[in-house]
């Protein structure tokens, strides 16, 4: 049911990649791998619940790496994976309830997964990454909004490290969770916070 909530995180970290490389300081070739840092990146969605209030919650494990192309930034390949048994609500019970078959259906569908297909950048900070959201399942193309937040270097032994925000809306009548219409909304909000560094 929050299988959406991966999508844009997966995206998000593309663009912000491609964002960042040509911000890095000193002139220095920026690195073409990057790899997602898992402790500094949430993966957050609210939905609506009984129609008068809102459940938020997060997942607690992921990963991703993205390929820079210096050469087409476009054709940046970024790939994505949200673990759904990772799925916290701050109540276990209600994360057993999401678990089950008829929402996330962790047992069947265990990962979340995102490739890209295209990069469009807005702006220095802002752009777009469009790729295939595979979920319980089905593969779909989506498209998210990411932008940089923040380009830094943590001491001069550590490579620079890339910020950034994604947020977007995903229905999750587009991959067949249609259970429980009454309980939770359909369009859910994504909002997604992280941080990038060179791949080892």
């Amino acid at each position: 049911m929050f299988t959406p909530t991966t999508t844009r995180f997966i995206k998000t970290l593309g663009t912000s990649a491609i964002l960042c490389l040509p911000l890095i300081a000193n002139g220095a070739a920026p690195p073409q791998k990057w790899q997602l840092n898992p402790a500094k990146t949430k993966v957050n969605f609210e939905v609506s619940y009984l129609k008068n209030s809102i459940i938020k919650g997060k997942f607690n494990k992921l990963e991703g790496v993205i390929n820079y192309d210096e050469t087409n930034p476009q054709n940046t390949e970024i790939r994505f994976t949200v673990y759904t048994d990772s799925i916290d609500t701050d109540l276990k019970p209600r994360d057993y309830f999401i678990r089950r078959k008829e929402l996330l259906n962790t047992k069947q569908y265990p990962t979340l997964k995102f490739d890209s297909t295209k990069v469009r950048l807005l702006n220095p900070r802002e752009g777009y990454v469009t790729g295939n959201f595979i979920a319980l399942g089905q593969s779909k193309p989506m498209t998210v909004k990411v932008t940089l937040t923040d380009v830094y270097t943590q001491s001069k032994t550590k490579p620079s490290a890339l910020k950034f925000k994604a947020t977007g809306l995903v229905n999750r009548h587009d991959y067949g969770v249609t259970a429980f219409p009454g309980i939770f909304g359909t369009t859910i909000p994504i909002v997604i916070t992280g941080e990038l560094m060179p791949a080892k």
